[in-house]
């Protein structure tokens, strides 16, 4: 039964009293579940890890961010099943361990999965009772892994602590800007269980009262409004007191507490630094302000960089070609130098069509030294 109900003598009464009208905006698209995510959900053993890429250092299997573990236990099975951290290590990068495994001829042994719970089945034999097990276990993230990245500057020799802290949700959260495809849960969801039934025009109107801008950095998203979320400051998500509320951007958003396994796009990211920059944000930026406001899948780099005495860089920076035109966008660059990181390949190909050079993140990690060289050398 459809229902024709003029609201018009309502909207008069609160424009009446000073009331704002909000627009409401309009709902995203529901996007169907690809058979690839659920596929990876439960895992997927390949014959070989030919489909297998590495992407900014990031192992990557037809556009998604994966892990890679050994499902095949063997006798110590249940030993695992007791205690993860009595399993094999699961991985995240093409680290030395995974290079060493597949110079040995047993690369192709491993399972690959974006399941995000640290729950991992594997399968072997009871060494004591020589009976077949098989279950999920909480394997323990490898350590050669987290220093390829200088995830949480693990290169400070902390990665013990990490790995036993490690959480594979925050881990994806982290580089999710890498990669085309994103887990299906993502910042900004007000489907979520807890919320309100009028949550959507709650949020909408709390938005409109913060003039679209974000309380956190002050970046106006009024032209990108689908960028600008509500918060709960105590969590709970059915107490929308205007006290307990704030408006924050999506990058300010995942930063707080218990926010760590929400998703932010890349082209997300990209459009708030654009805005925060022409909006004046970046100058005079240090190097906390710099950490604060790059991609945080950046922030491994960016604690080397510092370490090995490198300047400030530039958070966002647009290259321009011969006739003025924006070409592509740096994640962080030193101008002087004309040097550079790029997260995709046609940004990097790109400015150095327009004369910079430009490394990949897991490049510069790699070779870090001559990384931070080269971005104290002035290019004439």
């Amino acid at each position: 039964m459809i229902l024709n109900v003029d609201f018009g003598a309502l909207d008069d009464a609160l424009r009446s009293m000073g009331a704002k009208p909000v627009a409401p905006l309009p709902p995203e698209p529901v996007q169907p579940i690809d058979p690839i995510d659920i596929e990876l959900e439960k895992g997927v053993i390949l014959p070989t890890l030919k489909d297998v890429e590495t992407h900014n250092g990031l192992l990557s299997y037809k556009g998604r961010q994966i892990l890679l573990y050994i499902q095949d236990h063997g006798g110590k099975a249940q030993d695992a099943l007791n205690d993860g951290q009595k399993g094999n290590k699961f991985h995240f990068a093409d680290c030395q361990a995974l290079q060493t495994m597949r110079a040995r001829g047993r690369y192709e042994r491993y399972v690959v999965t974006n399941r995000l719970d640290g729950e991992f089945f594997i399968s072997g034999v009871d060494w004591k009772t020589k009976r077949d097990v098989e279950g999920h276990a909480r394997l323990w993230v490898c350590r050669y892994c987290l220093k390829a990245l200088n995830y949480k500057s693990a290169t400070h020799g902390n990665t013990l602590e990490l790995a036993k802290h490690f959480d594979i949700g925050e881990f994806f959260s982290t580089y999710s800007s890498f990669f085309t495809h994103l887990p299906q849960r993502r910042a900004g969801n007000s489907k979520e269980e807890g919320y309100t039934p009028d949550w959507p025009q709650i949020a909408g109107r709390f938005k409109s009262d913060k003039n679209f801008k974000c309380e956190s950095c002050g970046v106006d998203l009024g032209a990108h409004k689908k960028l600008l979320h509500v918060h709960h400051r105590n969590g709970v998500k059915g107490d929308n007191r205007s006290a307990n509320l704030a408006a924050l951007c999506a990058a300010c958003h995942r930063k707080q507490a218990q926010h760590e396994h929400m998703f932010v796009r890349h082209a997300d990211m990209r459009t708030i630094n654009h805005l925060r920059a022409e909006q004046g944000q970046f100058r005079g930026a240090d190097w906390d302000k710099v950490l604060e406001y790059c991609d945080p899948a950046l922030h491994g780099l960016l604690d080397a960089c510092k370490r090995e005495g490198a300047t400030r860089p530039e958070v966002g920076l647009d290259v321009q070609d011969g006739r003025n035109a924006v070409v592509a966008n740096l994640e962080v660059a030193w101008p002087r130098a004309k040097v550079g990181v790029a997260v995709t390949d046609e940004d990097r190909h790109a400015a150095e069509t327009a004369g910079w050079r430009v490394w990949e993140m897991i490049a510069a990690l790699q070779d870090i030294r001559t990384f931070v060289t080269a971005t104290k050398s002035r290019k004439s």
